[in-house]
């Protein structure tokens, strides 16, 4: 990791980066079509490996070493401390997913958001940026910290901490919404949300696509590892009460986005949305859901970080993010209206992406487990097409308000990066290890 960061901090000359990030992007895509068994495999004594972190990993390598291409060319201060922030936070993503106890989990799990919160602190691009990370500090922290307690009593009644060895074991409502109320927040549910907005529209266009694309999974990961402890909860009614919240958040928030018209704030919001349905689906448990929800985390994460890149490059031509300025995008930048397109059909689950594999999977786990469920799945759908097609509408048609030669054409390192983040998404779908 420290190799790396000196590598990319010397790098002077653009055509190295370029060439640098391309050798990165295909080592990590041969890794992606590899196949890995979904039980556990022990690298060392601290860490271990199995086909849910083997992805995360390959996820956030992928994305943090996107994001730190995406701000070459910015001008910013002190560029070397940004780049060893994104180094310590990939390292530190490393840890979370590939440790092998639950407080060494639990340990970089918090230690991940000194990073994120550094960039956007140091290098985002308006005052109102400390509150932002104040309300992602305490939001995640405050629900965090009643884990740790948990994990101690596990170690008691487990007599280890190890991920490996799993005891099944009983567990109150209480207890079960200590476990899941640190991970509801991360990644985030409903009525905890207010902190995600706030930091996106804050951090700079590498800190929105790091916490799209990876930090937001970590609760899902966390989620994956302490729910199937659980053999028997005392009241199932909390497991209802936690899925159809969700689900009725989704809905909530995807009518929320037909109101928005900040284009960041309301990729920001199509986060929430999406994760709602990943959220239930892992509250039910089941083979089926998942890999249904780490397919939705890998695809959410590749195509929310595009869009918020793609936002980033509109705003830098046009100074603003408001869709009622960012009008008749097809007569000015006519080459970026295919990645809009791309993106967003991706966005709503469409065919070839791996979205739509996801989504069937959830779909599938949530209407076998409740068929009450289908209606709220049915709304959420047509509502995430409808704010899909708002988007694509509402920025690509009606008459321009910019003059054809004020807007610069984008650069060839703007289509770099979205092609790095349209082809995995695409591809993946065709792989062998999803339909194992």
């Amino acid at each position: 990791m420290l190799m790396s960061y000196f590598l990319v901090s010397s790098l002077t000359m653009f055509n190295y980066a370029i060439e640098t990030c391309m050798m990165l992007s295909v080592m990590s895509m041969l890794y992606l079509l590899t196949n890995w068994p979904f039980t556990y495999s022990s690298t060392s004594w601290l860490l271990s490996m199995d086909f849910i972190s083997y992805n995360m990993i390959i996820l956030s390598l992928w994305i943090i070493v996107m994001s730190m291409l995406a701000s070459i060319t910015e001008k910013w201060a002190h560029k070397n401390y940004f780049n060893l922030c994104n180094i310590v936070l990939m390292t530190f993503l490393f840890m979370s997913f590939s440790a092998k106890s639950y407080l060494l989990f639990y340990i970089f799990f918090e230690a991940s958001l000194i990073p994120i919160l550094m960039i956007i602190l140091g290098w985002g691009y308006q005052p109102e940026r400390t509150l932002a990370g104040i309300y992602m500090l305490f939001y995640t922290l405050f629900a965090s910290l009643p884990l740790l307690g948990l994990i101690f009593f596990l170690n008691t009644k487990m007599g280890t901490s190890d991920m490996m060895l799993k005891t099944l074991i009983y567990m109150n409502p209480w207890m079960y919404l200590t476990m899941v109320a640190a991970f509801l927040v991360k990644f985030p549910m409903y009525m905890v949300h207010i902190w995600l907005p706030k930091a996106h529209v804050e951090a700079p266009v590498s800190g929105s696509m790091i916490l799209a694309g990876v930090l937001l999974k970590l609760g899902g990961y966390g989620l994956m590892r302490f729910l199937p402890l659980l053999i028997k909860l005392n009241s199932e009614y909390i497991k209802y009460l936690l899925v159809s919240t969700s689900l009725m958040g989704g809905l909530f928030i995807s009518m929320i986005c037909l109101r928005q018209m900040d284009m960041k704030m309301l990729i920001a919001y199509s986060s929430v949305c999406h994760m709602a349905s990943c959220i239930s689906s892992l509250l039910i448990l089941g083979e089926l859901a998942m890999k249904g929800s780490l397919f939705m985390m890998v695809a959410h994460g590749l195509c929310s970080s595009g869009l918020f890149y793609l936002v980033d490059v509109v705003y830098k031509r046009t100074n603003t993010r408001t869709l009622l300025i960012n009008k008749g995008l097809l007569n000015i930048l006519p080459t970026l209206s295919f990645w809009w397109f791309m993106l967003l059909v991706a966005n709503l689950a469409g065919p070839p992406s791996m979205n739509l594999m996801s989504e069937i999977c959830m779909i599938t786990n949530l209407v076998a487990w409740n068929k009450m469920n289908s209606v709220m799945i049915m709304l959420i759908i047509f509502m995430t097409g409808a704010y899909s097609m708002f988007i694509y509408s509402m920025s690509q048609h009606n008459k321009y308000l910019f003059s054809l030669n004020s807007v610069k054409t984008p650069s060839f390192l703007n289509f770099f990066i979205l092609l790095n983040h349209l082809i995995p998404l695409n591809i993946m779908i065709l792989s062998v290890w999803s339909f194992n």
